[in-house]
This record gives structure tokens, C-alpha cells and sequence, in this order.
């Protein structure tokens, strides 16, 4: 699973007026009336051909199909060609992306880089004026993953995602504070909680779970040094 450290993790549930910090945030998610500048030919729409999985769908833009890769988040792996890196949430995730898009009009935000090293074009992307790369992280179906430039939202997402992971929504359901194995934000294996490499990662990025089974779901390997899945 691709994931980089996030710039910045909250470690409190904001509220605001007495609503939930998924509601506010929810409210806050930027869209292409309000911060819509750098919206593609002035918030012309392209149609969701495919997707190919929960983080990167296929495009007719301007005429030839064009694979979009989602800025800012990473979701489980569920179409990659080694089969044994699929996960179920990776699924779930995909499905939910095809239910919402596939098929729909859709606008396009470009940040500093257009294009990563595959070719795809670099987007955020909305749909009916919300951005989905939020609704992902609302959602818990992914998690932030920050590669520089590209990085115009990344306090939003990292909030987000802070949010869904309070409420336990989506892949974060399984996310204990404490359990007997435990794995990073910032890499893709998961250790005993005994582990050397356990003690070195931050508080603020630990993930606890309490059975191997929850970790891999959502894409996590078993550490090679303490073999946390008795293999």
C-alpha cells in the first residue's frame, strides 16, 4: 500500500456549534465555486468511463481515454498484479468509488505537477461541486498519502482523516488505541507490539489492531523481523 507520512496528524475531534468534526468537515470540503481557480477549462466536465480501482479511474478527456490518479489519498490495494497484494477493504473501497463515479461528469483540479511518472493525469476531482478525494477520506475508505508538490490540500485531507478515524467509519472500524500488533501511518508493515521496529514508530502515528486479519484487510504486511503472523 503507497502511503507517505502526512505533513501534520490532529490528535483531537474538533467540534463546532455543537456539530461532529465529520459534519464540519464535511461542510468545509472545498469545491469548484469557492476554490474552484484551478478547476480545468473553467470547470468543464469529462465522463467516468471507468474505474480502476478506489483511488484511480479512467476518463474521455477531450477525446482519448485518460487514466486519473486522485491527489492526496491511497486506498487498498484491489486490482495490483500480484493478487496476494489485494485486500478485501481494497475491494470495498473500489466498489465504492464505481458506485458513485462510473459513469458521471466530473471536473478536475490540477496542483503543481499535471502528470505522475505512469503518464496519468494528477487530479482532484469532483463530483456535483464536492471533491471526492474528501469524500474518500470522509468516508474511511482511504487514507492521506502526500507526495510533494503536489500537496495544495494536505491540512484539509490529514484532518479528514483524523475525523473518520475518530468515528471509526470504513477502514478505520478495525483501528484500536492500544491492541497487540501495531503499524505506522507512514509505512505498510504491522509488528508485534514487542518489536524493535514497533517501538520506533511516533504515537501520534500508531495503529493498533488486535488480530493479524484486521491489519492485512486494509493492506498491511506482516513485518519480516517479528513475523507477527507466525508465518
Amino acid at each position: 500500500m503507497k502511503r507517505l507520512l502526512p505533513c501534520l496528524l490532529l490528535t483531537t475531534l474538533l467540534l463546532l456549534g455543537g456539530c461532529s468534526a465529520l459534519d464540519f468537515l464535511l461542510d468545509s470540503t472545498p469545491d469548484t465555486v469557492t476554490e474552484g481557480g484551478g478547476v480545468s477549462d473553467s470547470g468543464e466536465l469529462y465522463q467516468v468511463l471507468r474505474v480502476v480501482d478506489g483511488d484511480t479511474i479512467e476518463i474521455d478527456y477531450h477525446g482519448d481515454k485518460e487514466k486519473v490518479r486522485l491527489i492526496g489519498v491511497d486506498t487498498p490495494e484491489s486490482v495490483h498484479p500480484d493478487a496476494e497484494k489485494n485486500t478485501d477493504y481494497g475491494k470495498i473501497a473500489a466498489e465504492f468509488t464505481k458506485e458513485q463515479l462510473e459513469g458521471q461528469l466530473v471536473a478536475l483540479e490540477f496542483d503543481v505537477e499535471p502528470r505522475d511518472k505512469y503518464g496519468r493525469l494528477l487530479a482532484y476531482v469532483y463530483l456535483d461541486g464536492e471533491m471526492f478525494n474528501s469524500t474518500l477520506l470522509l468516508q474511511g475508505h482511504a487514507m492521506v498519502a502526500t507526495f510533494p508538490p503536489n500537496v495544495k490540500y494536505v491540512d484539509l485531507f490529514v484532518s479528514q482523516q483524523q475525523a473518520a478515524r475518530e468515528a471509526a467509519v470504513g477502514l478505520w472500524a478495525n483501528v484500536l488505541s492500544s491492541g497487540e500488533y501495531v503499524a505506522s501511518l507512514g509505512s505498510d508493515k504491522y509488528h508485534l507490539a514487542s518489536c524493535s521496529s514497533a517501538q520506533r514508530i511516533k504515537e501520534e502515528n500508531r495503529i493498533w489492531f488486535n488480530d493479524p486479519s484486521a491489519a492485512e484487510s486494509i493492506g498491511y504486511e506482516p513485518c519480516s523481523i517479528c513475523h507477527p503472523d507466525g508465518q
